[in-house]
């Protein structure tokens, strides 16, 4: 069998039962070549009883308690695909996009996750911060290499569960590639999360990533980016608490992964991850074709250590960071103010680096930046179209 999708669910039977229709009509290969695996989180609205329905083209995992999105390991010993597709409920591929990405991962077998772009109702995007990072509900995946590395860690039952799996997948030599013409819905339905729970897990699983996979001298300087960057956000909503709790719980882990033995990524594991260093190298490449002095960082973003390094190894003037939202209003980082946009530009700029390099936030933040700015502007992420990958014969590509 080709391909299995395993979905986790949780009341939201309707949003379910039309994602099963559209992966009827969208999956694009022969209906005996792939399966579907619904993994129930202890749901109690209808949809055991209409799934059960559809015993014929579903099986169904029925858990007596929620598991979060590690209930996704249930399906690992079931499902008999040589790939699979961790969906959301109300996620699916688009037209096309399953032809195209097995094909891919068949001539590159050092790929083990293949990331989509995620389009939503309103036509905006959603994706990871950083790119080589996989995203839930929206990723081809090779089985074999999932069971190998142990799925999900029951730790993360919501938030940056697609980091640690992807950490470990490029920590055993795997790369994780991202095209921006494989495409996938999500409808994004309403669910019952908690503002609170996302704040705290946000932060707490973030600094797990950090104590268990950084290198000593990044574990430092991340621990303090993040605790920064999420609780300033968690505060800003009035979720103070939350980001206490979250503290507690990462010294907890703190210590714990300091006992059991960290899983500390190679310099070069990193690099692939973060990129420290390409982004020190365009940085100073621009600089230097610009004979830029002065500039301003856009966005207090995941990444913005890593510009702000960038920045700092060309030998260039770091004037503020333009940041239009209001939780970051009046802050300061590493003593280079926060500026809505109005105002950074009126300070005596060379250039602006945006620091973003998630996939979906790139391009309109671009836009906004070069209407505003009238100085030349970095962006320090690319897209990648499998249109235009050589090893795909002409004939075969899919339109971009």
């Amino acid at each position: 069998m080709k391909l299995s999708y395993v979905i986790v669910t949780r009341n939201r039977c309707q949003a379910l039962l039309r994602t099963l229709d559209l992966l009827e009509r969208n999956t694009g290969l022969p209906r005996h070549s792939w399966e579907v695996i619904v993994i129930d989180n202890a749901s109690d609205d209808d949809t055991v009883s209409r799934v059960a329905r559809l015993a014929d083209r579903v099986r169904l995992v029925r858990l007596d308690e929620n598991e979060g999105i590690p209930a996704r390991n249930r399906g690992l010993p079931l499902m008999k695909g040589k790939y699979v597709v961790f969906l959301d409920d109300d996620s699916y591929p688009m037209p096309g996009a399953i032809p195209a990405a097995l094909q891919y991962l068949a001539k590159h077998t050092k790929t083990a996750g293949l990331v989509a772009r995620v389009v939503l109702p309103d036509g905006t995007a959603e994706a990871p911060a950083f790119p080589a990072v996989t995203i839930g509900g929206a990723t081809v995946l090779r089985s074999d290499i999932i069971r190998s590395v142990g799925g999900f860690a029951p730790e993360f039952f919501r938030q940056a569960e697609e980091y640690d799996l992807s950490f470990r997948l490029w920590a055993k030599g795997y790369k994780v590639e991202r095209f921006e013409d494989i495409v996938f819905g999500h409808d994004k339905v309403p669910g019952g999360r908690s503002p609170a729970l996302v704040h705290r897990m946000d932060l707490r699983n973030n600094l797990i990533l950090v104590e268990r996979y950084l290198p000593r001298p990044l574990r430092k300087i991340y621990r303090h980016e993040f605790i920064q960057r999420y609780a300033i956000l968690a505060t800003s909503e009035g979720h103070h608490d939350a980001a206490n709790a979250a503290l507690h719980d990462a010294r907890v882990w703190a210590r714990r992964e300091a006992k059991v033995g960290r899983k500390t990524l190679t310099d070069e594991t990193v690099e692939k991850i973060f990129e420290l260093g390409s982004q020190a190298r365009a940085v100073s490449a621009w600089a230097k074709k610009h004979a830029i002095r002065t500039v301003a960082i856009a966005d207090w973003s995941k990444n913005i250590y890593a510009t702000w390094n960038a920045c700092r190894a060309a030998g260039l003037q770091i004037v503020g960071v333009a940041e239009n939202s209001p939780a970051f209003a009046g802050k300061t980082y590493r003593g280079a103010p926060v500026l809505r946009d109005d105002d950074a530009a009126y300070r005596m700029l060379d250039g602006v680096v945006l620091s973003t390099i998630s996939p979906a936030k790139v391009g309109p933040r671009m836009e906004a930046l070069v209407r505003r700015f009238a100085v030349p502007t970095l962006p320090l992420w690319q897209p990648r179209f499998l249109a235009e990958d050589p090893s795909i014969p002409q004939s075969k590509r899919i339109s971009a």
